[in-house]
């Protein structure tokens, strides 16, 4: 099977779900690719297979799964797969633990290699497309080229810097060198990425929307995910953060907010009419019992919403396909009411909506002509989805990671058959022993 973009291939034999405004399937579907873009959507058509005249090698049989958009991951860190496990179930983890591991052992090697090691185990969970926001932001961004997959790769930035920079000055400084590094290229694209409401000066933050305008890239944060933050900036600016963010310039339409916990029904309409992205991340917030945010009545609002693993640290894996079914369960509980979160609704959250909330859905998100060819393969010959009544439930309900039989980004095969063709597991592995180890003897000083 050819890995790279080919000037006409076929995917055969399958159950389509374009997840399109009509919600268009087709039982026996054919998806038409032609170089990195779709060509044609439809039911499947021997003698329209046969005109076009694509070679027999170049005809992908879905053998009876389902095709379906790319996931798309709309917030993570994949800079800390190395420090996954450390910790866990730690009370107020994040100052105490993962702040002083980042400053002490987090170096571009390990960002390197640790965005290697994520992206292997996206890439093989029918992840197309995410958004990333850490340090050394340019190893990720590296990483993520070299893997063929989609991103948005946010530098991070704060008061006091962070392991990559002393200070918010040279933080920014990175956020230059990463866009530098980035422009023009449509498939990796870069973001600032202030930390939150509460690392930054009010100053500060309004100099990232600044730097956002003026060099025209993305914004990415974290907003209303923290217990204390809403006192933080009561306290210091008389107002709740999303407002706050408001009037930071940091909302709108380049703009993705990661959790939203706490947004109440005025937080959620300004989201709304701003336009702004929100990133949700049921499995992290769950873990660290911070709560769950008010997924369903965004949603139901008509925000930009779409789904998120947060960093291997918070929510452990990469693993979009399980987030499906943690976010329909947890949105019936919150709610009290079964009839909601629709198996339909948690696939357009992780597909389009995702697309979305990431500000790409004219290019990725749906399976329609013109769109980027970013299309994942759901088999179906694992006992759990059989019978399969209902695509969109057996999906978000009984799908696992190791279900996913193809991953194509702009025509081009990363992974099919469960064979990884842009990356080696194996040998990052090997990469990561010794940093591994390292990090093993450390970490005990810390804790």
């Amino acid at each position: 099977m050819n890995r790279n973009p080919l000037e006409m291939q076929a995917i055969v034999n399958g159950t389509i779900l374009t997840l399109d405004d009509r919600w268009t399937s087709y039982d026996c579907g054919m998806v038409i690719v032609a170089g990195t873009t779709i060509r044609e959507v439809g039911p499947f058509d021997q003698v329209r297979l046969d005109r076009l005249g694509i070679p027999k090698e170049h005809i992908i049989d879905a053998d009876g799964g389902i095709i379906i958009p790319g996931l798309v991951n709309t917030h993570t860190h994949i800079g800390m797969s190395l420090f996954r496990g450390i910790a866990d179930d730690t009370a107020n983890r994040l100052k105490r633990v993962i702040f002083p591991l980042e400053r002490k052992l987090t170096t571009p090697e390990v960002v390197y290699t640790a965005s290697l090691h994520s992206l292997a185990e996206m890439i093989l969970g029918g992840t197309t497309c995410f958004a990333d926001m850490y340090y050394f932001a340019t190893q990720t961004a590296r990483a993520a080229q070299e893997s063929g997959i989609r991103g948005i790769i946010g530098q991070s930035v704060a008061t006091y810097g962070g392991p990559d920079a002393p200070d918010f000055p040279t933080s920014v400084e990175l956020v230059h060198r990463l866009d530098n590094l980035l422009k023009g290229n449509d498939r990796v694209m870069a973001a600032i990425a202030p930390h939150a409401p509460y690392s930054l000066t009010k100053q500060e933050l309004l100099q990232c929307a600044e730097i956002h305008a003026n060099r025209d890239i993305r914004i990415l944060s974290h907003l209303a995910e923290m217990p204390f933050e809403e006192s933080y900036t009561d306290e210091h600016y008389h107002m709740r953060p999303i407002p706050f963010y408001h009037q930071c310039n940091l909302l709108g339409p380049k703009s993705t907010m990661a959790h939203c916990i706490f947004a109440d029904g005025n937080d959620q309409r300004l989201l709304v009419d701003t336009g702004t992205g929100i990133a949700h991340n049921p499995s992290a917030n769950s873990k660290s019992g911070k709560g769950i945010a008010p997924a369903y009545d965004l949603m139901a609002k008509g925000a930009r919403l779409g789904l998120g693993t947060d960093g291997p640290m918070s929510g452990n894996t990469m693993d979009m396909v399980n987030i499906l079914g943690i976010t329909a369960k947890f949105q019936k509980v919150l709610k009290k009411d079964p009839t909601i979160m629709t198996p339909r609704e948690v696939l357009r959250a992780a597909t389009r909506g995702g697309a979305e909330a990431l500000h790409l859905e004219k290019s990725i998100g749906t399976l329609e002509c013109g769109k980027q060819a970013d299309i994942v393969i759901v088999g179906t010959d694992s006992p759990a989805m059989f019978p399969l009544y209902d695509p969109y439930a057996a999906i978000v309900y009984a799908a696992s990671p190791a279900d996913i039989d193809m991953t194509m980004v702009d025509g081009k095969l990363l992974m099919y058959q469960r064979k990884l063709y842009t990356l080696d597991p194996q040998a990052i592995r090997i990469q990561a022993k010794g940093m591994v180890s390292h990090i093993h003897k450390e970490m005990h000083e810390l804790l």
